[in-house]
């Protein structure tokens, strides 16, 4: 008598169930939990880091001014300098850059202001003739009755912005010293401080630690170079032309310009703002507008044409991952997401080259050999 096959009195329905998942919605459903882990962990640490925003900015910009200037101070070091007396003396020379910018610019908008307030008035004359003499008797009077029935707001809210700012100027200036003096440290003992953190329980693991902070801070000393050089172009591309164009104080202006290239394409508009009040005071609001028209340009043009090829092959990166990852850090942290964001990017990539390399993700899968003939 034959024997029964396997499916014989067996429940169609328990073969159902144990038919195996296919291959490729196991795949999709362990990505899918690793991309929910991977964002899951991502939401947590951003979190964290908005949370104590008071601590990590300063820390950052501490930590990439600190990177940038190293090399000075080793510098001073190698000439017998101690590295507490070089990091001071980097740190007056960081801070005597900035006066003198902010010094410079103070004094060319009060050597202006005799100038400014009569162009002022002009330009309000002249906005004024653009309209028939009652059309700008109405505005005006709608102007004066929308500021007398917003006085009683302004006055119950006045005590809140007033608050809000003192909080806002208490926290900039509490930024500013712990920065500062978190700059000195990292200057100070920032080899001491790069040792210590690279240390492994082998020698093969503190040796990629040492790779890794040093094509870390590779990155960051390159990208500052390349923003440096971008910035003397604009900078001087914008003298020269304002200088041609009659405008006062065109180096003054450059200088701002300099100062502003290291915030992509927000400082543009604040060199150009510094622009049209220069040559608002000299020929009036078409110089005004042609100055901040040059401005702008060249600014903008550079960035979006020089700039991601420039930076690209300073991080050894494409320029249009440079140009993403300037605009998603400005989306994300604001100014610093701005200055930072491509360094930060290039050092991710160069991490994530390093650990893959030395199988932190596990075994590679071995290549299939090609088929012959």
């Amino acid at each position: 008598m034959a024997s029964p096959t396997a499916n014989e009195g067996s429940d169609p329905s328990e073969n159902a169930r144990v038919r195996p998942v296919p291959v490729w919605v196991e795949r999709v459903s362990r990505v899918s939990w690793m991309f929910l882990g991977f964002v899951g962990a991502v939401t947590v640490v951003v979190l964290g880091l908005a949370a104590l925003r008071e601590i990590v900015i300063p820390l950052v910009l501490a930590g990439a001014v600190a990177v940038a200037f190293s090399p000075l101070v080793g510098w001073f070091a190698a000439r017998g300098i101690p590295r507490s007396l070089g990091a001071l003396l980097v740190m007056i020379l960081v801070t005597g850059v900035v006066v003198a910018s902010a010094a410079i610019v103070v004094v060319a908008i009060v050597d202006q202001a005799d100038e400014l307030q009569e162009r002022f008035d002009e330009a309000s004359a002249e906005i004024a003739d653009l309209f028939d003499q009652s059309e700008y008797d109405d505005m005006v009077k709608d102007l004066r009755e929308g500021a007398a029935e917003a006085g009683p707001t302004l006055r119950d809210g006045a005590a809140n912005h007033i608050s809000t700012f003192l909080d806002s100027a208490a926290g900039f200036a509490s930024g500013l010293v712990l920065g500062l003096v978190l700059l000195y440290y990292l200057l100070k003992d920032g080899p001491d401080l790069v040792r210590w953190a690279a240390k492994g329980r082998t020698p093969g693991t503190t040796a990629q630690s040492e790779r890794i902070f040093n094509d870390a801070g590779a990155s960051i000393r390159a990208y500052f170079q390349g923003r440096t050089a971008l910035a003397a172009v604009q900078g001087v591309a914008i003298t020269i032309i304002l200088a041609i164009m009659g405008v006062p104080l065109p180096a003054a202006v450059g200088i701002v310009n300099f100062i502003g290239a290291y915030v992509p394409y927000l400082g543009a508009f604040i060199g150009g703002a510094f622009a049209v009040l220069m040559a608002i005071s000299e020929g009036g609001t078409s110089l005004a507008l042609a100055s901040l028209g040059v401005v702008l340009f060249v600014n903008l043009a550079l960035e979006n044409v020089l700039e991601p090829k420039l930076m690209g092959s300073s991080l050894n990166m494409h320029p249009i991952a440079v140009l993403l990852a300037t605009v998603a850090g400005g989306a994300i942290a604001g100014i610093v997401g701005l200055i930072l964001a491509a360094p930060f990017v290039a050092i991710g990539v160069n991490l994530w080259h390093e650990l893959d390399a030395s199988g932190f993700f596990g075994p590679k899968m071995p290549e299939e050999p090609a088929d012959e003939g």
